[in-house]
């Protein structure tokens, strides 16, 4: 059985109402660190209209490259 570089698996569930993470060693075909069991942080949108401040300082800094636009 194939197995990938050593990484940490860390499982995410609720104890008694509290958020709790163990953090296990893994072999997996992953190869990476990964995150399994509850989502305690769901990944909430930025509303529109709102960015970083400086990003258009930075834009216009780094030769206003298409790939680094971040306004």
């Amino acid at each position: 059985m194939p197995t990938g570089p050593l990484h940490d698996r860390a499982v995410n569930s609720m104890v008694d109402g509290e958020p709790t993470q163990k953090v296990f060693p893994c072999r997996c075909m992953i190869g990476e660190d990964h995150i399994e069991g509850v989502d305690f942080f769901p990944d909430e949108e930025e509303p529109e209209g709102l960015s970083f401040a400086g990003a258009e300082e930075i834009w216009l800094s780094s030769g206003m490259d298409e790939d680094y636009d971040f306004r």
